[in-house]
C-alpha cells in the first residue's frame, strides 16, 4: 500500500468517528432541548396565570409581551399574534393549533408535549377567569411532572447516546481498516 492509500483510509476512519460521534452528542443535544422546551413552557404558563389573576389583561397584550421575553416561543406568540389582529372570525384555540402546525418548536417535543400544548390554547380564553386559572394551575402540575421525566429518561439516555456513537465509529473504523 502506498502513502496515499494510508492516508486516506486514516482520514476516512476519522470522519466516521467524529460522525458517528457526531451523530450520538446531536441525540442527546436534542432531548436536552426538549427538556428546555418544557421549562419555557412551564414559565409561560406561570405568566399567563399571574396576568390573568392580577393584571387582566387582553389576550392580544399577553402575546405581545411573550413574543418579546420568550427566546423559544418569541415566534410562536409573534405568528399568533400577527393571525391575532389579521382573522377576526376563528376561535383563539383555531389559530393556537395553526401556530403550532406551522411553528418548528413541535419538532422538538414529544406527541404528549404537543398534546399539551394545544390544551392550553384549548383552556386559554374559553372559560370563567376562576376557572381558567384552576385550569391553567392543573396543566402547569402537568407540564412540571413531564418536565421532570424529561430530566430523568435525559439522564438515563444521554449517556447511551454518546457512547452508542462513539462505539459505533469505533466498529466503522475497525471495519474499514
Amino acid at each position: 500500500m502506498n502513502k496515499l492509500q494510508i492516508l486516506l483510509k486514516i482520514t476516512g476512519s476519522i470522519m466516521a468517528l467524529v460522525g458517528s460521534w457526531g451523530c450520538g452528542m446531536w441525540l442527546a443535544a436534542r432531548r436536552r432541548r426538549r427538556i428546555e422546551l418544557l421549562r419555557e413552557m412551564e414559565q409561560i404558563l406561570i405568566f399567563l396565570y399571574g396576568e390573568i389573576e392580577y393584571a387582566a389583561v387582553d389576550v392580544a397584550e399577553l402575546f405581545q409581551i411573550l413574543a418579546g421575553k420568550m427566546c423559544y416561543f418569541g415566534s410562536f406568540f409573534e405568528e399568533l399574534c400577527r393571525q391575532f389582529q389579521g382573522i377576526e372570525q376563528e376561535t383563539l384555540y383555531d389559530l393556537w393549533k395553526k401556530a403550532i402546525a406551522g411553528s418548528r418548536l413541535a419538532e422538538g417535543m414529544d406527541k404528549e408535549d404537543v398534546a399539551l400544548w394545544q390544551e392550553v390554547g384549548m383552556q386559554l380564553g374559553t372559560l370563567e377567569r376562576k376557572t381558567q386559572l384552576q385550569t391553567l394551575q392543573v396543566l402547569r402540575e402537568r407540564l412540571h411532572r413531564q418536565a421532570l421525566e424529561a430530566e430523568a429518561e435525559y439522564k438515563a439516555q444521554a449517556r447511551v447516546y454518546r457512547l452508542t456513537g462513539v462505539t459505533g465509529g469505533i466498529f466503522m473504523v475497525i471495519l474499514l481498516l
